[in-house]
């Protein structure tokens, strides 16, 4: 079972229909990320244009897998809010965000330990 334990949250107004992004990567602007550079947190809730989108930006929390992760890889933020495996040379110099808790295929939804801010986002 995946669980979001310890976390911390910030509110944004959402920018656009954000219900289909529940557990992937947003912005401080209320968009869906598209690069750990603009990813402020993991959208906890379903909101819609207008509404409060909930950020996790620091904690134990639950993503998207946008490929396989195996246990303990280092993560970053890929297309559409999805997380990655990082790799310094294959994530177009992006830092990473956290630690995978455990192993996921290509769309799972994965427990991942991260710090949005100490990767370098500004949140």
């Amino acid at each position: 079972m995946t669980v979001e334990r310890n976390y911390e949250t910030i509110t944004v107004v959402a920018s656009q229909d954000l219900s289909a992004h529940q557990f992937k990567a947003a912005t401080l602007s209320g968009g869906v990320a598209s690069t750990a550079a603009l990813a402020a947190g993991i959208l906890r809730n379903k909101a819609l244009a207008g509404d409060h989108a909930t950020l996790i930006y620091k904690g134990q929390m639950k993503a998207f897998a946008g490929a396989a992760i195996n246990s303990n890889a280092l993560l970053t933020v890929t297309t559409s809010g999805f997380m990655a495996a990082y790799t310094p040379t294959g994530s177009g110099g992006l830092g990473a965000v956290g630690r995978a808790l455990a192993s996921a295929g290509s769309g799972d939804i994965f427990p991942f330990v991260a710090d949005f801010q100490s990767a370098g986002n500004a949140v």
